[in-house]
């Protein structure tokens, strides 16, 4: 069935490279009708690739996870899933966030875990100043896997000497990340600072207009540009649900609030609950980027960083008919996977 897009912007389909859920739902969960469920509700806000990512969780739970997702794939049962993100369990304590302690385990714990390796794995975060890091990213990148630096208190050289072993990518700009401090009478620069000086590494802001204000996704912008810095979700399972409700992410347990969600102890954030389509509105209202820089932070640099491009995030010859449909105001109006709409546009004022 043609649609009509006089009037709209068609832009390649959105590509989130890291999200948890939705919808009470967490990836984490070894089912595959819960994994269903959360990539429908991300295909129909724009979503068309993702990659299911796992807060840090026990060994078993991590590696039933990943079996979903290879059947998944494999039985293409799943047009939406390009594969699975680990995020943990390899952090480092003192910058793990959301993520339990309990949970984190050592690089050589990870790479025993991950040998033979799953075959949905696709990209891995992890602290590469730990002990056994270095292994752990080497044999990763040998095999085909993207490797992300976060939840780190890596130094400058620590984060130079990982992007010399393989690592390409930063997770999460100012979360997780250890920052300048002044020991004695020198300033030291932290991950942050150098995420932000680097010149190869593409790294990620989640623009849900909590995590970072206004002034912050400016300076990640002005210092990246739109063809390096991508724009995630970062959703988890409390997307979609009332404020007041708590859920799971990983192994452990977020609340829904007006807007965003936190550790039930209120240390932390706990991923967010905005759609990657929203996160992109948001961040063209906070820094005043096009709408041609959001919308390529919100496809095709994602999709370079995951090693997609130019099969995801583009409208090029030979690129798989994914299509977004927005609204001057950057509303998503219609959706189209591999050629096939999935939502038509919606009468004026039916949003």
């Amino acid at each position: 069935m043609p649609i009509d897009a006089t009037g709209y912007l068609v832009s390649p389909g959105l590509v989130d490279i890291h999200v948890h859920g939705a919808f009470g739902h967490d990836f984490t969960e070894p089912a595959p009708a819960a994994w269903r469920q959360v990539l429908d509700a991300h295909l129909l806000a724009g979503t068309t690739t993702m990659l299911a990512t796992l807060a840090s969780t026990g060994p078993a739970e991590t590696a039933a996870a990943l079996a979903v997702a290879a059947g998944l794939i494999t039985d293409q049962q799943a047009p939406t899933l390009a594969g699975v993100h680990l995020e943990g369990p390899c952090l480092n304590p003192e910058q793990r966030g959301a993520h339990n302690r309990a949970h984190l385990r050592s690089a050589a714990q990870v790479l025993r875990e991950l040998t033979p390796l799953p075959r949905a794995l696709h990209m891995v975060t992890l602290a590469p100043e730990l002990p056994g890091a270095d292994e752990l990213i080497s044999y990763l990148v040998e095999q085909g896997v993207r490797v992300s630096a976060g939840h780190s208190g890596a130094t400058p050289d620590q984060l130079a000497h990982a992007r010399a072993l393989g690592v390409s990518h930063l997770a999460h700009l100012w979360s997780g990340q250890s920052a300048l401090s002044r020991p004695a009478l020198h300033r030291l620069p932290g991950l942050l600072e150098a995420s932000l000086a680097s010149v190869e590494l593409t790294a990620e802001v989640i623009a849900d207009g909590h995590h970072l204000p206004a002034a912050l996704l400016t300076i990640a912008l002005r210092c990246l540009g739109p063809d390096r810095l991508c724009l995630v979700s970062d959703a988890t399972a409390g997307t979609g649900m009332a404020p007041g409700t708590t859920f799971r992410t990983g192994a452990n347990t977020g609340r829904v609030h007006d807007g965003y969600a936190a550790t039930e102890d209120r240390t932390s954030l706990c991923g967010s609950i905005t759609p990657l389509a929203v996160t992109a509105a948001r961040m063209h209202e906070l820094t005043g980027a096009s709408t041609e820089d959001v919308l390529t932070m919100a496809t095709a640099t994602p999709a370079r960083a995951a090693g997609l491009y130019p099969r995801k995030g583009s409208l090029l010859p030979g690129a798989d008919g994914d299509v977004v449909l927005f609204d001057p105001a950057l509303d998503v109006r219609a959706v189209v996977l591999g050629g096939h709409p999935i939502s038509a546009p919606l009468p004026d004022g039916a949003r």
